[in-house]
């Protein structure tokens, strides 16, 4: 679930950031570029909006040094707790380094 930071009309692109875990003030928060050009004729508006949070299922694909997404569908995140939402993330972090670190 992430956040539209920017949607470029002429490229069918849309920036998506989430500011987690939080950068510092002069950092610019991660973010992908997606390509949303195969499900244009399905999102709405409200999708593509800057702000809008939104769920994306899709191929991640690679040119040259970036990485994108190549989108299959996108859905809106719906109402969402977004201090639940890191929590959540935050325990799986957790939860992925202590699997990794050796014994």
């Amino acid at each position: 679930m992430l956040s539209v930071r920017t949607y470029n009309v002429a490229t069918g692109h849309l920036v998506l950031e989430h500011n987690y875990p939080h950068c510092k003030p002069a950092q610019e928060p991660p973010s992908i570029s997606v390509d949303v050009n195969a499900v244009l004729e399905t999102a709405t508006a409200d999708e593509l909006r800057v702000g809008a949070w939104i769920n994306v299922l899709g191929y991640v694909r690679r040119a040259g040094p970036s990485v994108y997404v190549e989108a299959v569908i996108i859905f809106p995140a719906g109402a969402i707790a977004i201090g639940e939402y890191e929590r959540v993330l935050h325990d799986s972090l957790e939860v992925e380094r202590m699997v990794q670190r050796p014994g």
